[in-house]
């Protein structure tokens, strides 16, 4: 599993000694979600399951079923991931909106998780410059202007200010800025 970032597959099995067990068991999901997906599959779409599902292709009617504690047995639309129905996904989508609003329900532990995730990208986007080498978010936290990129695979020194890698200028010029 590498999630499209470059680096990302952990070869070592000593580095999941370290996640500790929550951790791991999240990268350990994700990977076999991400693995489904590769694969063609899907994901039952029921907030509380997430079953991975691998029917055939071209069938419409999709059944998570239930056996081995995996699987809710919700029947689903294949194209739109609602309630299974014979009509079009848009026709029905649309017959079905006013029924669907009033019925909505907010799983208001996922509202809250939604807030705080947001709030950290707000807080991130401004505490934050990226590495001009690997692009991952930097914090600075104090001292001097001279950045030292955190992850392993990259380690690049910059400058805070201009962005460039560190050099004399910069050494002169800005160092405490």
């Amino acid at each position: 599993m590498t999630a499209g970032c470059p680096d990302s597959l952990i070869k070592e099995v000593h580095h999941f000694r370290i996640l500790g067990e929550e951790q791991y068991n999240r990268y350990q999901r994700y990977g076999a979600e991400e693995c489904v997906l590769q694969m063609g599959g899907l994901l039952c779409p029921t907030p509380s399951c997430g079953a991975g599902l691998l029917p055939e292709p071209g069938v419409r009617k999709i059944v998570c079923e239930p056996g081995n504690g995996i699987g809710c047995g919700f029947v689903f639309c294949r194209e739109c991931k609602e309630e299974y129905h014979e009509e079009e996904c848009s026709s029905f989508l649309s017959t079905q909106g006013a029924v669907a609003q009033k019925g909505y329900i907010v799983d208001e532990n996922a509202a809250m998780q939604a807030r705080w995730e947001e709030a950290s990208k707000e807080t991130i986007k401004k505490t934050t410059k990226p590495c001009p080498n690997c692009h991952i978010p930097v914090e600075k936290n104090g001292g001097c202007m001279h950045m030292k990129c955190p992850r392993p695979q990259c380690r690049f020194e910059w400058c805070w200010n201009c962005g460039l890698e560190w050099n004399r200028t910069c050494m002169g010029n800005h160092w405490f800025d």
